[in-house]
């Protein structure tokens, strides 16, 4: 491939202004961005690529949880925790006993050159998900390097998970926690919401998104900005560039002439109250720009990539958040229950509610009598190719 040169002649030990060997689909220049980041970005994504066929993961190399130990999830890089896997398999292995219907959750690396679509539809139909007179299986796909969450919804179910509402639960439960790096609370949330929604419980979905100021980059730049993220010298590359970004200079909308960013202090009385208190408590970033010439200014938004806080409810400012204490922990024979407080660092909102933690039971891999199915435990069902798919 002309893309992919068997070798990355003429790059010397340091980070040169022009990198010899470059191959033709990376652009000599990417408008806007500094010469600095123009040459790591480009080093970073001709590492990755040249990486890309050993990190590969091939769907026929990803353990099916069924066969290889009776359980429902796979995590082939390792990011969800142990007591997160531990519940899912527990919630997993109840909605199977109690309603017939069979889930998976597969965290896998990268999709071996598929789009997320292609790669779910091909693992459903391989593991063959759900039973086989109903086809009532469900599908989460998370590929880390890729960025991208798939629900791929089984034909038995499309009537209650049609693909408008999966994507409305992928918006309202997953993508808020993933983009915050909560990625085990995105997972079990969106879990628990789908396997609710097909026992036709009610569930709530918001259409509000999430504000922030991130300017889309389109072409060459969004794509280098992907494969940099997966790299270690690529993630400094990023973190740069994003920073580059916050920075640079900004025209006035209004006469055009050049805008002044403020400090802390003095754009602390240009903010809402709300607004400083997701500051102090570190959930978001301000950054307010004035014009010394006509006096026009704006605001830009910036969530912190990790936080601990969510939107509150009431005065929906980021700054709400929620600890939890078990009343009585589950057990092989029972379930358990836990207390969850979640309170406001701004307003007055306060709010306890007792969540239910599921029974912890072996799962049983002999249910669904599949017939035919060669090695797959599964129950024998057949993807609907509907679902929703998103990325963060």
């Amino acid at each position: 491939m002309p893309c992919l040169p068997e070798r990355l002649s003429g790059v010397p030990r340091c980070f040169p202004e022009r990198l010899s060997g470059v191959p033709h689909c990376f652009p000599e220049r990417l408008s806007g961005v500094p010469q600095c980041f123009r040459s790591l970005s480009a080093l970073s994504a001709l590492i990755l690529l040249s990486i890309a066929v050993v990190g590969a993961e091939r769907l026929t190399d990803i353990p099916n949880p069924r066969t290889r130990d009776g359980t429902w999830v796979t995590d082939t890089p390792g990011i969800l925790r142990a007591d997160t896997i531990a519940s899912l398999n527990a919630t997993l292995g109840e909605f199977e006993r109690t309603n017939g219907a069979e889930m998976a959750v597969v965290v896998i690396r990268s999709l071996d050159g598929l789009s997320i679509e292609e790669a779910a539809v091909k693992l459903f139909e391989l593991w063959k998900i759900g039973k086989k007179s109903k086809d009532n299986g469900l599908l989460l796909l998370w590929s880390t390097g890729d960025r991208r969450v798939r629900v791929e919804v089984g034909y038995g179910l499309e009537g209650v998970l049609n693909d408008g509402k999966v994507g409305a639960i992928l918006d309202t439960y997953v993508m808020p926690k993933f983009k915050s790096g909560q990625f085990d609370e995105g997972v079990l949330a969106g879990v628990d919401a789908l396997l609710r929604v097909a026992r036709e419980e009610p569930v709530e979905l918001s259409s509000a998104r999430s504000e922030s100021y991130e300017p889309r980059s389109g072409g060459v730049i969004a794509a280098v900005l992907g494969l940099l993220a997966a790299i270690p010298i690529g993630v400094g590359s990023l973190f740069g560039l994003r920073k580059w970004r916050r920075v640079r200079r900004r025209r006035c909308p209004a006469c055009q002439t050049w805008m002044t960013r403020l400090g802390e202090s003095a754009d602390d009385a240009l903010l809402e109250e709300g607004q400083q208190a997701e500051e102090r408590i570190g959930s978001v970033d301000y950054d307010v720009w004035k014009c010394g010439s006509c006096g026009h200014h704006f605001t830009l938004r910036y969530p912190k990539w990790v936080s601990s806080y969510e939107k509150c409810p009431q005065c929906q400012n980021r700054t709400k958040s929620s600890t939890e204490k078990v009343i009585a922990a589950a057990t092989t024979i029972s379930s358990g229950s836990a207390l969850v407080i979640e309170t406001c660092a701004f307003c007055t909102f306060r709010r306890e509610h007792t969540r239910v933690l599921p029974r912890i039971q072996p799962s049983t891999s002999s249910s669904g009598g599949s017939s035919g199915g060669g090695s797959s435990s599964f129950g024998g069902g057949s993807s609907g190719g509907g679902g929703a798919s998103r990325g963060y």
